[in-house]
This record gives structure tokens, sequence and C-alpha cells, in this order.
């Protein structure tokens, strides 16, 4: 794929995650249910893990920016650095095809982000920032987190399956 192609899919995805991330999505002080996730591990299935970690990071401060929910903490810059970078050095494989190699990769890329970056390095960080009422906080994050994680994984496995003559092109390119 030619540099020209990556920087137009990559600005592509950027702003999908933003939008998706900032205004599609439905925000608490203690959870944030959306689908921004998809553009990320899209562009981690498509483009690598440069594009995806770029993707990841520039959309959290972009986004804090334009769409502020609060006071900006950099905290939720680096779990979401370590995201796109998870998605990326997990999922990206060429020549690109859904098998079951792919779908063990793509449950172990979710379970990393849902379980250890969102479940809890993104619950210390509501701990530092709220101040305690840890109970209640972690409680509500893990349910969401089981919640979320098979919808990540059906969600991005649904539009592979959509998209996959697509992705195939533009992987194998």
């Amino acid at each position: 794929m030619n540099k020209t192609k990556r920087i137009l899919l990559s600005a592509l995805f950027l702003a999908s995650a933003i939008v998706l991330g900032r205004i599609l999505s439905i925000r608490t002080p203690i959870i944030t249910i959306g689908f921004a996730f998809a553009p990320i591990m899209l562009s981690a299935i498509i483009l690598g893990w440069k594009h995806s970690t770029f993707i990841a990071t520039f959309a959290d401060i972009i986004g804090a920016l334009l769409f502020p929910t609060g006071s900006f903490f950099f905290g939720f810059t680096i779990t979401s650095l370590l995201t796109g970078l998870v998605y990326g050095l997990v999922i990206y494989r060429k020549p690109f095809k859904i098998d079951k190699q792919f779908i063990i990769r793509l449950i172990i890329a979710t379970i990393i982000v849902c379980g250890i970056l969102n479940g809890v390095l993104n619950t210390i960080w509501i701990i530092i920032i709220s101040k305690g009422a840890s109970k209640i906080i972690i409680t509500t994050r893990v349910l969401k987190q089981l919640i979320m994680a098979p919808i990540e994984v059906l969600t991005i496995l649904g539009l592979s399956k959509l998209l996959e003559s697509k992705i195939r092109e533009l992987v194998n390119d």
C-alpha cells in the first residue's frame, strides 16, 4: 500500500475514532460506552501497530481538546497509546484472512485491552482523579468490561467479514 493511501486511511480512522468516542458515545464520570474501538482495531488490522498506536493516541488528545469532558488527564492518553499498540501488535497479520488464528488473536487483544488496560489501568486513573469511591467504581467498571469484551470481538468480527475483500486488498497490496 502506498504512502498516500496509508495517510488517507489513517486520517479516516482518526476522525472516525474521535466521532465514535466523543460524540456518539454514552459518557459518565465512571464509564464510557461507545464504539471508538472499531476504527482503532480496523486500523490495526489494515495498517499495523505504528498507525494504530498513532491513531489511538491522537484520537484521545484531539478528542479531549475538541470535545472536553472534564479536565484532561494524561493517564488516559497512555492507556490509548497502549491500546493502539496492543491491537496493532496482536491483530495485524499479512496476508489477511479470517480464520481460527485471527479469531484467537482478536480475542487475546480484546482481553488484554478490556481486562488490563481499560479494566485495571483506566480504573486506577479514575480512582486517582476521583480520590476514592473505589468499590463502586471497580464493580461498575468490571461489569462494563465483561459486557463490552464480547461486543467488541463480535463487532470487529462482523466488520472484518463484511469488509473482508476490501481489507484483504489493502493489506495484501
